[in-house]
């Protein structure tokens, strides 16, 4: 895992964290460095790894060092039972997603669409490579639980951010257009 929250990020550190390769994931969102005042959120980084070409994952960490930092960031993984093997093939495969609190109940292509249903949201927004992007909001005073995103094969990757009323996210890894037109 690629640390990059604990200092402040410079042009110059943008050839270092791009320089690097043979990755498989890397820290979106560390608790400790938020309540310690350092950059905890790295959206920006991990689309420029995944638009630089690097096929990687994104989680999030408490990286605890005290009680005041615990359970800010987390791994939820999909596995079908709780044993090593398992979680440890799970997170091979990037069958989880890093959050701050929200959770993503259903994540499904089908027909062109990305389609995603989770607990109460401010927004739902699908983030690509390009320009094409798109945001379901909830209306004042409600929530929205639930979006659908056409993808286009032209995107080379697309994931999607569930934000809550207290600004706490949930990142899906990337997911790749060549992958999933492929599929069917």
């Amino acid at each position: 895992t690629f640390k990059i929250g604990w200092y402040g990020l410079t042009k110059e550190n943008y050839n270092d964290y791009m320089g690097y390769n043979g990755m498989h994931a890397m820290e979106i969102f560390n608790s400790d460095s938020s309540t310690a005042g350092h950059r905890d959120y790295n959206e920006k980084e991990y689309d420029d790894m995944l638009r630089g070409g690097k096929r990687i994952f994104c989680i999030a960490a408490d990286d605890n060092h005290g009680w005041v930092s615990c359970f800010g960031g987390f791994v939820m993984i999909k596995a079908e039972k709780l044993d090593y093997k398992t979680v440890t093939d799970a997170l091979l495969r990037g069958d989880f997603y890093a959050s701050q609190g929200p959770l993503i109940h259903e994540l499904w292509f089908e027909d062109g669409k990305i389609h995603i249903t989770c607990s109460d949201a401010q927004r739902i927004i699908l983030n690509t490579d390009s320009r094409h992007v798109g945001i379901v909001r909830a209306e004042e005073g409600k929530t929205v639980n639930c979006a659908s995103f056409d993808v286009s094969p032209k995107d080379v990757y697309i994931r999607i951010t569930v934000a809550d009323e207290k600004g706490r996210r949930a990142n899906t890894n990337a997911y790749f257009t060549d992958e999933l037109f492929s599929l069917g």
